[in-house]
């Protein structure tokens, strides 16, 4: 789904054109009356001679060399959000307006903080992201080098400890619940049990709140970190970690998905999030709870049709109809048949075609009747 602000971006994106880059590259006043009373002059210089850089490939040689082999020469600078316009490039992206704001230092650690901002027009501009870097001494050359900033705030400000088959990645000031964390485990082991799942090593990193999730990052603001803070999180199903924020050691939706998208890369999403929602929650909160909250919500507004539910998007910031609904008919499935069931929904492919004609073959409701079969079991 496409938010408005979103909606807002993608429609500045498609005004701005090509410029000279160098030009809206930018050193912040006061930093500039700092630069020698604090002998700043090699990593701001550093940082400069990246963000002027042709692409990301040809800055590949201001960042650190274990970074640019562990990813690719075009990949190095693992700040994604970064590549705003879907351009493909960070640092033609920032070339677009970045303004270098600070530069502390702790020993021989340089954090570099940066601001990225795009003008519009005269009364108009976007800032998206203000966001960090570190540089420092390579080990293996001893030059001076840019490195991403999520490894090293995570030896600055987290500590971790396993419970199971999770490695548990937290605050150094966060005193460690190990009855929720076995609680999580007992229930992804009785998930996998039943679906025949293998599971395996997961890291499961959590932050109090959004600041400090998108801190941890990189990003001392994100334009995604507007509005209330409600419990969240993301699944890197490729490298196994989840990261979230604001249910501390208790967050098994994205665990789940670690395990469950792998085994059904061609299950349609809303299968996909019913399922994590029905056995991990949803925002913290348990199915019961988005459903009731569902039914009120219906009888509110008797104009919204459900027979074409897909092009439903969310109710409000809680509570979206793919992880409600999604997650009601992997109930009615379990019910009915059990993990067998259930299965032959995963297994029903990814298009929308193929979704409203699992939920007739499988579960028995045809895409005509879903709005009143829907009404009248919540009535």
């Amino acid at each position: 789904m496409i938010y408005p602000l979103q909606r807002l971006i993608l429609t500045f994106t498609l005004f701005i054109s090509p410029i000279t880059f160098c030009q809206n590259i930018f050193v912040d006043q006061s930093l500039k009356q700092s630069i020698s009373l604090y002998d700043l002059e090699a990593p701001l210089q550093l940082w400069l001679d990246f963000l002027i850089s042709e692409n990301d490939i040809s800055g590949s040689k201001y960042w650190n060399i274990g970074e640019v082999n562990r990813y690719s020469d075009s990949t190095y600078f693992q700040l994604h959000d970064l590549d705003y316009f879907n351009i493909g490039d960070k640092v033609k992206t920032l070339q677009y307006g970045t303004t270098v704001l600070s530069i502390t230092q702790h020993d021989s650690l340089y954090k570099i903080t940066s601001k990225f901002q795009v003008n519009y027009n005269d009364s108009i501009s976007i800032t998206p992201f203000i966001f960090h870097v570190y540089a420092k001494k390579e080990e293996s050359s001893g030059a001076l080098k840019l490195f991403n900033p999520y490894p090293i705030n995570l030896d600055l400000n987290m500590t971790s400890q396993k419970v199971g088959f999770i490695t548990y990645v937290y605050p150094t000031n966060h005193k460690f619940n190990k009855r929720l964390a076995r609680k999580q485990s007992r229930l992804l082991k009785q998930v996998a049990k039943d679906f025949a799942f293998e599971l395996s090593n997961y890291q499961f990193v959590f932050s109090q709140d959004k600041s400090s999730f998108f801190e941890l990052r990189g990003y001392d603001f994100h334009f995604e970190n507007i509005g209330l803070d409600v419990p969240s999180g993301k699944a890197d199903v490729k490298n196994g970690i989840v990261y979230s924020h604001g249910c501390n050691e208790f967050y098994p939706h994205e665990l789940i998905h670690l395990f469950l998208n792998p085994k059904y890369p061609n299950a349609h999403s809303w299968f996909i999030e019913g399922f994590a929602t029905y056995f991990g929650q949803s925002r913290g909160q348990s199915l019961e709870w988005h459903l009731q909250k569902l039914k009120n919500y219906l009888n509110m507004y008797p104009e919204i049709d459900l027979n074409t539910l897909l092009n439903l998007g969310n109710m409000d910031y809680i509570s979206g109809y793919k992880y409600v609904l999604g997650g009601f008919f992997i109930q009615i499935a379990y019910e009915q048949g059990g993990s067998e069931k259930v299965k032959q929904l995963l297994n029903s492919g990814s298009s929308d075609e193929d979704f409203y004609l699992a939920l007739e073959s499988v579960l028995g409701i045809k895409q005509s009747s879903l709005n009143e079969y829907i009404r009248e079991y919540f009535n």
